[in-house]
C-alpha cells in the first residue's frame, strides 16, 4: 500500500495538484477537510517529502536526480544523507554560537609607525 502511495505521491499530476491547493488555500485534495483518513495522512506525508525532493532536483542539487526519485529506496537513502548532512551543520553552528547570536567581528586601527 505504501508503495503505490508513494508511487501517486512522486507523480506530476499529484505534485502539481499539492502545489495548488497550498497555494490556493481554498482548494482541496479530498473531499473530507477533516477527519482525515490514515491513508490521506500518509499520502500527504508522502506528498510533502516528494514536494521537497523535487525542490532539491529544481535547485540543481548534485546527490538528486529523476533516476533517485524513481528508486524508492535511493530516495530513501538521499533524505537520510540530507538529514545526517543538515544536522552535522546545524550542530556545528551551534558549537561556535551556542546562544544563536550573529558573528561580528571588530577590527582595530593599527597606527604606522
Amino acid at each position: 500500500m505504501e508503495d503505490t502511495l508513494r508511487k501517486l505521491a512522486r507523480s506530476i499530476y499529484w505534485q502539481n495538484l499539492y502545489i495548488n491547493a497550498k497555494e490556493i488555500g481554498s482548494f482541496s485534495l479530498f473531499d473530507n477537510n477533516t477527519s482525515l483518513s490514515k491513508i490521506q495522512v500518509l499520502f500527504l506525508h508522502w506528498l510533502s517529502v516528494y514536494n521537497s525532493v523535487y525542490q532539491d532536483l529544481s535547485n540543481e542539487d548534485d546527490y538528486i536526480s529523476e533516476e533517485v526519485i524513481k528508486d524508492d529506496i535511493r530516495t530513501d537513502a538521499y533524505l537520510l544523507w540530507r538529514k545526517k548532512s543538515k544536522g552535522k551543520k546545524t550542530k556545528k553552528d551551534t558549537e561556535e554560537n551556542p546562544l544563536g547570536l550573529p558573528k561580528i567581528k571588530f577590527k582595530t586601527k593599527r597606527k604606522k609607525n
